[in-house]
C-alpha cells in the first residue's frame, strides 16, 4: 500500500470539495442580501475550512511517487466517499435544517451517492442555500468527484485509470480517448453541457408554456436530473409544479442520463454505428418502452384519459429505471403488477457508464447470455460456446467478475434486510428500503413510497442503509475492501 500517495490524492480531493462549497455559500450570500431567511454563512464556511485544512495536512509530505495499484484505487475511492459524506453533512447540522447528525449523514450520503432517499418531512421551507447544497451533492456524485479530480489535476499519471475504474459504474471502464485524464475531461464536459442544456430548456420552455419555473428551480432540478439523484425543492417533488412540459422534459433527460456517456462521445465524433448498435443501449431502450406499455395498460382504468396514463407511466418508469427517484404520482396506489415491474426495474437500473444506479443493464444481459450458453453446453457437451457482446467474445475473467458481483450483491441485500428487520416494518417496506438504497433509486413502496420517507427508521437502520447507498454507488467492492486486513498491508 502506497500510503503517502493515497493520502496525497485524498488531500487533493478534499481541497476540491472545499472549493466547491463556495457555490452554496454564494447562494446563501445572494439570498440573504435579497431579504430571504437564509442559513448562516458558517454553515458552509466551517466545513469548507475543514475540507481545505484536511487536504493541506494530507499533502504536507509529498510522496516520492504516485504509483498506485488496484488496491490503492479502491481505498482512495472508498475512504474518499465516506469522509466527504461525513464532512458534507455539517451544513445541515450547523444550519439547524437537520439537527440530528445521523439524519444529516443519511441525507448527505443519499446526495453524494445520488440515491435520493430522504428523512425530511418538510422540504420547501428550508433555506435555498441548504436545498442547493442538497442538490449539489447529487450533481457532484453523479459523475464522481474522483473522476473530476482526474480531469482537472494533472498528476495522477497513467494509473489514474485505477481510480476511475474504482468509482465508475459498470463491470468495465472504457476510455473514449487514449489518455485517462482526457477521457475523464471529455465525459465531464458532456455531463456539464447536458446539464446546462436542460436548465435552458426548462427555463425557456416553461416561459413559452406559461408555467414560468424560477431559474433557481430550473438549476436545482437539472442538477438532480443530470445526476439521476432526484432530490427536489418541493414537498410534492416534480408533481408540485403541475406542468406537463416540465414532466415531459425531465422524463426525456432522465432517460438520456441513464445512457452510457461514451455513446454521446461516439455521436459527437460521428461514430453513429458504434452508438446505435450498442447492445446495452438497445436493451435499455427496449425494456423502457415495454414497461411503459405494460404499466399504461395496467393503470389505464384509473385515469380519465390515455394521455395522462402514458405520461405518468413514462415518467415513473424512467425515474425508477434511471434511478432518479423524482415523483409525479403515488405508485403505491397502482395495481400489484405495476409495482412488481417497478421493483424489477429498481434492480436492473440504468446503463454502465451513465449516472444511473442499479445492477446495470449490461450485467443483466451478460448473465442472461451466460445462462443460454450453459443450456447449449448441456445439449452439446463437446461444443465450445462463448458469451459474445457487441460482436466481441468476452473472457471468462469478466464473466467471473459479474458472477462475483451478483453474489456479493445478494449477500449484502440479505444481511441488510436482516439488520433493518429489527425496526419491525412490513416485509415489503423493509425489502424495498434496502433495494432502493442499494440500487440508489430513492423511493420504495409502502412506508418508504413516493409520499413517504425514511425518517421513522432507527439510527442503526439508517447507518445500514447509508452503507448500502455508498456501497451501491461504488459498485460494492471499494467499500467492502476497506474491511479487509490485506488491504492495509504495506508493500514489502
Amino acid at each position: 500500500m502506497n500510503y503517502k500517495a493515497v493520502l496525497s490524492i485524498l488531500g487533493r480531493i478534499f481541497i476540491i470539495l472545499g472549493a466547491l462549497m463556495l457555490v452554496p455559500l454564494a447562494i446563501a450570500v445572494y439570498y440573504t442580501l435579497n431579504g430571504f431567511a437564509e442559513a448562516s454563512y458558517t454553515s458552509f464556511v466551517i466545513p469548507m475550512i475543514i475540507f481545505i485544512l484536511t487536504g493541506l495536512l494530507l499533502n504536507i509530505k509529498k510522496p516520492k511517487d504516485y504509483n498506485i495499484y488496484a488496491k490503492e484505487g479502491f481505498v482512495i475511492c472508498g475512504l474518499g466517499w465516506i469522509i466527504m459524506s461525513i464532512i458534507g453533512a455539517l451544513p445541515f447540522v450547523i444550519s439547524g435544517a437537520i439537527p440530528n447528525y445521523i439524519d444529516a449523514l443519511f441525507e448527505t450520503a443519499s446526495g453524494f451517492s445520488t440515491t435520493g432517499s430522504s428523512i425530511l418531512n418538510e422540504i420547501h421551507s428550508l433555506p435555498k442555500s441548504i436545498l442547493f447544497w442538497r442538490s449539489f451533492t447529487q450533481w457532484i456524485g453523479g459523475m464522481g468527484i474522483l473522476s473530476f479530480m482526474i480531469a482537472v489535476v494533472p498528476r495522477a499519471k497513467s494509473n489514474s485509470m485505477l481510480i476511475m475504474r474504482a468509482e465508475a459504474p459498470g463491470p468495465s471502464v472504457g476510455k473514449v480517448v487514449s489518455k485517462t485524464a482526457d477521457s475523464a475531461r471529455i465525459l465531464y464536459i458532456i455531463y456539464i453541457a447536458m446539464t446546462v442544456i436542460e436548465i435552458a430548456v426548462l427555463f425557456v420552455g416553461t416561459r413559452i408554456s406559461g408555467d414560468n419555473m424560477r431559474f433557481y428551480d430550473c438549476v436545482v432540478n437539472s442538477l438532480t436530473t443530470a445526476s439521476t439523484g432526484g432530490f427536489s425543492v418541493l414537498n410534492d417533488s416534480i408533481r408540485g409544479y403541475n406542468s406537463a412540459f416540465t414532466e415531459w422534459t425531465i422524463t426525456i433527460f432522465m432517460y438520456l442520463f441513464g445512457v452510457n456517456f461514451n455513446l454521446y462521445f461516439f455521436i459527437l465524433t460521428k461514430r453513429w454505428r458504434d452508438a446505435f448498435k450498442d447492445e446495452e443501449f438497445r436493451a435499455y431502450t427496449l425494456i423502457n418502452v415495454i414497461c411503459v406499455v405494460l404499466i399504461t395498460l395496467n393503470i389505464f382504468s384509473m385515469y380519465d384519459s390515455i394521455f395522462l396514463a402514458v405520461r405518468d407511466s413514462f415518467f415513473t418508469v424512467n425515474t425508477i429505471m434511471s434511478s432518479t427517484g423524482f415523483g409525479t404520482v403515488d405508485f403505491n396506489a397502482w395495481p400489484t403488477f405495476s409495482k412488481i415491474l417497478l421493483l424489477i426495474l429498481m434492480c436492473i437500473g440504468g446503463s454502465a457508464g451513465s449516472t444511473g444506479g442499479g445492477f446495470k443493464v449490461i450485467r443483466v444481459q451478460l448473465l442472461f447470455k451466460q445462462m443460454l450458453c450453459n443450456f447449449r453446453q448441456l445439449l452439446r457437451p463437446h461444443s465450445v460456446v462463448n458469451v459474445r457482446y457487441n460482436g466481441k467474445t468476452l473472457d471468462k475473467k469478466m464473466m467471473g467478475g459479474i458472477n462475483s458481483y451478483l453474489t456479493v450483491y445478494i449477500v449484502i441485500m440479505i444481511i441488510s434486510l436482516i439488520f433493518i428487520s429489527f425496526d419491525n416494518f412490513s416485509t415489503s417496506t423493509s425489502f424495498s428500503a434496502v433495494l432502493t438504497c442499494l440500487n440508489n433509486i430513492g423511493p420504495g413502496i409502502e412506508a418508504v413510497g413516493p409520499k413517504e420517507n425514511f425518517a421513522n427508521f432507527s439510527d442503526f437502520s439508517k447507518l445500514v442503509l447509508i452503507f448500502d447507498m455508498l456501497a451501491g454507488r461504488l459498485e460494492l467492492f471499494p467499500i467492502l475492501l476497506l474491511f479487509s486486513p490485506n488491504t492495509w498491508k504495506k508493500a514489502k
